[in-house]
C-alpha cells in the first residue's frame, strides 16, 4: 500500500532560488520540485523579511520566485512565478524549510517543470 498522500510527484533538485519581496532579493537553496511548487532551505533573514508583510490573518505575502532548470540537455531555463508559502518549518537556529506554491506559471515554464520532473523520474 502506497502511503504517499501528495497530489503531485516531487523530485530532488539542487541550485539556488531568488525571492523578491517588496523589491528586496533574498536567496535560498532548492530541495525538491513538483508541478505545483518547490521546497527550499533558507536562512532566518528571509523569514524575517516575509514576516514584515504578514497579513492580519497571519499569512505570509505572495512574492516573486526565480530559479533555473536544465531541461533534457537544453540550455538552462529560467522559471519565474509568483508564489505563496504553504509551510514554514524551522530546522535550526538559522535554517528553515519553506514549501512554496506556484500561483501561476507561463505555459512554457509549466512545460519545462513537467519535462524536468519526467526526465528526473525516468533516470
Amino acid at each position: 500500500m502506497n502511503s504517499e498522500r501528495r497530489k503531485y510527484p516531487r523530485v530532488a533538485i539542487g541550485g539556488e532560488v531568488n525571492i523578491r519581496i517588496a523589491g528586496v532579493v533574498r536567496n535560498g537553496t532548492l530541495l525538491n520540485l513538483s508541478p505545483s511548487g518547490i521546497q527550499i532551505e533558507c536562512r532566518h533573514r528571509l523569514i524575517e523579511q516575509l514576516a514584515r508583510f504578514k497579513t492580519a490573518a497571519g499569512l505570509y505575502p505572495d512574492f516573486e520566485l526565480e530559479f533555473t532548470l536544465s531541461v533534457s540537455g537544453h540550455a538552462k531555463q529560467t522559471i519565474k512565478s509568483p508564489c505563496n508559502v504553504s509551510i514554514c518549518r524551522r530546522l535550526r537556529q538559522d535554517s528553515y524549510h519553506l514549501g512554496l506554491n506556484f500561483i501561476t506559471l507561463s505555459a512554457q515554464d509549466e512545460k519545462n517543470v513537467s519535462d524536468y520532473i519526467n526526465h528526473s523520474q525516468a533516470a
